[in-house]
């Protein structure tokens, strides 16, 4: 697999176990629904150095942390993006449509021993 191939496949696997519609994921790495689906069947793929790829990178980033944070536990992962939270002063999945939002939940990830879902 080349580097691209990798980084589309880990995002598109990112995006789904933190439980992110196929349009969230889209939004979230700032592309249009149909690039998100050809993505999906293998006719696109991320590039590491564009503002997708980087935003793509973010997205892992906060799947790794949280999955750290949670023991694994994927069904704890998807509650936990779904879930108002205080300390963001928002909802996870709601928050990472933006880059802005998606910095402050890895940011906030970081900072946590343990994500408390409130």
């Amino acid at each position: 697999m080349t580097s691209n191939q990798v980084l589309t496949h880990s995002a598109l696997r990112a995006g789904a176990l933190l439980g992110l519609s196929h349009a969230a994921l889209a939004q979230a790495l700032g592309l249009d629904q149909s690039t998100a689906s050809a993505m999906e069947h293998g006719l696109a793929e991320l590039q590491g150095d564009t503002p997708s790829g980087q935003l793509a990178l973010t997205l892992i980033k906060i799947y790794q942390s949280l999955t750290a944070n949670v023991g694994g536990d994927e069904q704890a992962c998807k509650q936990w993006v779904c879930s108002h939270n205080t300390g963001l002063v928002g909802t996870p999945a709601l928050l990472m449509q933006s880059e802005g939002g998606l910095n402050a939940v890895l940011a906030y990830l970081q900072s946590m021993d343990a994500p408390q879902g409130r």
